[in-house]
């Protein structure tokens, strides 16, 4: 006999809930399900502006949350009336924490028209109250994005400022932001502003605005590394050291860039596209040949060696008390394959500025 498994709810997306809150058609109640909360809080901002008018806002709109309340209180104030206005609504963020989620349950069964409740979880059970009873129609799916998937969500943005942007630009402001959309959405509205007597954002614009403040970044020590360039390399390390980056954080990020490398030559050996590659390696196309730079400097043949000292880099770095900025230096420098002299030297300099 098999086993049932809770069904997966794909969820509506932001511009499907933005199409019908143009149309009309509101639900009582939402599940705002996952980790993106960048996309909860657009959401939660596009429903408010939409039903709640700004003088009305101080009675018709709660914002609770769930590790500060009972389920009783979200119910009693779900099932209150609108004053002096059409709608209520009621958010209640970090709802996974609320101690009996079960509580909201016969309120979700039987909503209050004059009521949109909105629920706001970042890990939900299909399987239990109240979450069974949300489906497609009033789930909203906040998922995280690949690294891949930034331009497209880049040259989907900038319409909002009815403008358009290179996928040059596009792929570059991915790579100095991440995948933070929060982070994406605050660079684009600088952008905007850089821009205003232009419809087309280039990659200039990008690497003016958001290069000014990025260029000590991984993306940029990834770059440093892959073309063996150590005096800059050893320059973004001690940048990002004194901004207060993890260092057991950078070594993952190298460590992943390595991966890719290695990924790269296997993939390559096996006369796949450009185009299949990027996306197995998850990088957008715009990147690849910078990736076959990395490449040629650091051959198939090489790469164990770098796992290698990577892995020492972060064995000292968890077990023992060396100071991690040396640590990092002489991983760097192991990493392109520089002499056991600037190793010494290194260690030297290390030496005298802890002195």
């Amino acid at each position: 006999m098999k086993s049932k498994r809770a069904k997966k709810n794909p969820g509506l997306s932001i511009e499907d809930l933005h199409r019908s809150v143009k149309q009309g058609s509101i639900a009582p109640c939402y599940l705002f399900a996952g980790p993106e909360q960048f996309t909860a809080d657009e959401a939660v901002t596009m429903l408010r502006d939409a039903l709640i008018p700004e003088d009305q806002r101080s009675f018709n709109y709660d914002v609770l949350y769930g590790y500060e309340v009972q389920s009783q209180e979200v119910v009693a104030l779900a099932s209150s009336y609108p004053m002096m206005g059409e709608k209520r609504m009621v958010v209640v963020k970090e709802f996974d924490k609320l101690k009996n989620p079960d509580g909201v349950t016969s309120y979700v069964k039987n909503p209050l028209d004059s009521t949109v409740l909105i629920l706001i979880s970042e890990s939900s059970d299909n399987r239990k109250n109240p979450y069974r009873l949300f489906n497609e129609t009033n789930t909203l799916a906040c998922k995280p994005i690949y690294d891949n998937q930034v331009p497209q969500w880049v040259a989907k943005r900038v319409k909002r400022y009815k403008k358009t942007i290179t996928a040059e630009a596009a792929a570059m402001l991915a790579a100095y932001t991440g995948t933070s959309l929060r982070q994406v959405s605050n660079e684009l509205d600088k952008l905007d502003i850089y821009t205003i007597d232009r419809k087309e954002i280039t990659i200039d614009d990008v690497n003016a605005v958001v290069g000014v403040t990025k260029a000590f970044n991984i993306f940029e020590l990834y770059k440093a590394i892959g073309k063996k360039d150590a005096a800059n390399a050893v320059n973004i390390l001690d940048r990002m050291l004194e901004r207060g980056e993890s260092p057991t954080m950078i070594v993952t990020m190298l460590t992943r860039l390595f991966t890719q490398i290695t990924m790269l030559a296997d993939l390559h050996a096996k006369n796949l596209s450009r185009q299949k590659i990027a996306q197995e390696l998850k990088i957008h196309p715009f990147f690849m040949d910078e990736y076959y730079e990395y490449l040629n400097h650091h051959p198939p043949e090489s790469i164990s060696d770098r796992f290698r000292s990577l892995l020492e880099a972060d064995t000292s770095l968890k077990m023992t008390g060396k100071d991690p900025g040396l640590v990092l230096s002489i991983l760097l420098y192991r990493l392109m394959d520089k002499e056991a002299a600037s190793l010494d030297l290194v260690e030297e300099l290390a030496s005298e500025f802890s002195e």
